[in-house]
């Protein structure tokens, strides 16, 4: 397929595209619904035979880490050190993420993670859902940019409402994860109408909100409510060592094998993407490819933190100030979610939430726990054996 069938904003198909927009409108035009573990379990072998069946899928033992999600990925493996086989869904368009592991003598299904839905008084709609989400935060105290839901039609209320809270704004789907057609540091009316028009292309409904300056994103992860680890996501960047020019450097950094390209289901890691963001932010410090940074000088490439942009992820969790450890647990618990992870934008996480700005600027039912595993620098952690062991409690 031709790189013009692919979304320079996201890396995916228009096909990609459509299916999101079905699925956000699907899911406001339904009211969600709340099943019980027994019903979630009938109704997934019933399709599974339904796809079975009729030959559209397979179950199959045959997969590498590249065919599914790397999350997945490091929990199966996990899993397999305790005894479980998995069995992964394989239609005629390719894998899915539905998995079937069996472990002893029971059979137990899920999609991506295992997340206990079940167990929670709530759906997993007020946890994925930006706006619902936010809302609800905003219920419990907890800390969140001012900003507000719109639909694909109310581009001039979005306007209003922008002028409203004033510049600078982020721009960003209201539903879907990895950053994808999000904009940040909106500092005028026209690049605020064509942030809206990259949100919608992916989404019907997209959120207007303030963004906070010289701030960086946190991802943490809670699991069971107890087990928390923090990973901080920082834009693309090289770092001089006083010999090598920028280019050797990009190249150099590239050339690491945990780096890959975003359609690359196996890495968490991806190299730098070079554009005119990049060329932007070495003209304002008078640079070009050829210049030498000094040694130890950072030199960032794009001013988003994005992975699939070239970002780097940093494991913190020992830096982490103790009243913020608090705050993701108590977010995790007011949620009533098991598994959870939650972006979290402020200036210094080594300092308590209460003494600088900061916001809770989503959760995600189905967390990135590769993150954790595969930082580019810092120890690595392993909430795919925290995840193990929640599972054990509450499935076997």
């Amino acid at each position: 397929m031709e790189d013009k069938d692919f979304c320079e904003g996201c890396g995916q198909s228009n096909l990609y595209h459509l299916s999101m927009w079905l699925e956000e409108l699907t899911s406001h035009i339904l009211p969600p619904l709340k099943l019980s573990q027994k019903i979630d379990v009938f109704l997934d072998v019933l399709l599974e035979k339904i796809f079975t069946v009729t030959g559209f899928a397979k179950f199959t033992t045959n997969y590498n880490h590249s065919d599914i999600q790397l999350r997945s990925a490091y929990f199966i493996d996990e899993m397999k050190k305790r005894g479980a086989v998995f069995r992964v869904l394989q239609s005629v368009f390719g894998f899915t993420n539905h998995f079937k592991m069996e472990i002893g003598d029971k059979v137990i299904r899920f999609d991506t993670l295992p997340t206990v839905d079940f167990a929670s008084k709530f759906t997993s709609a007020i946890v994925d859902d930006k706006e619902l989400a936010k809302r609800h935060c905003e219920k419990g105290g907890f800390p969140t940019a001012k900003g507000q839901a719109f639909w694909f039609w109310q581009k001039k209320k979005a306007v209003l409402f922008a002028q409203h809270i004033g510049f600078p704004l982020v721009v960003k789907p209201r539903g879907g994860s990895f950053s994808h057609h999000v904009t940040t540091n909106i500092q005028d009316k026209k690049h605020l109408g064509e942030a809206i028009v990259h949100a919608i292309i992916y989404s019907p409904t997209f959120i207007v909100e303030k963004y906070i300056p010289n701030a960086f994103v946190y991802r943490a992860t809670v699991i069971n409510f107890d087990f928390v680890v923090c990973v901080q996501q920082v834009p693309a960047n090289i770092v001089g060592d006083g010999i090598l020019t920028i280019r050797k450097l990009i190249d150099q950094k590239n050339d690491d094998p945990r780096r890959g390209q975003p359609n690359q289901k196996q890495f968490t890691l991806y190299e730098i993407v070079e554009n005119k963001m990049t060329q932007m932010l070495l003209a304002e410090k008078g640079y070009n490819y050829k210049t030498v940074p000094e040694k130890g000088e950072i030199v960032y490439l794009q001013k988003d933190p994005f992975l699939k942009l070239g970002g780097d992820l940093i494991e913190i969790t020992p830096k982490v100030h103790k009243d913020n450890l608090k705050l993701f647990t108590d977010l995790a618990r007011f949620f009533d979610i098991r598994v959870t992870g939650i972006d979290f934008l402020t200036r210094d996480v080594a300092i308590s939430w209460k003494n600088q700005p900061c916001a809770i600027l989503e959760l995600n039912s189905v967390p990135c726990i590769e993150l954790h595993h595969s930082p580019s620098s810092g120890t690595p952690t392993n909430p795919a054996g925290a995840l193990a062991s929640m599972f054990s409690k509450y499935y076997l």
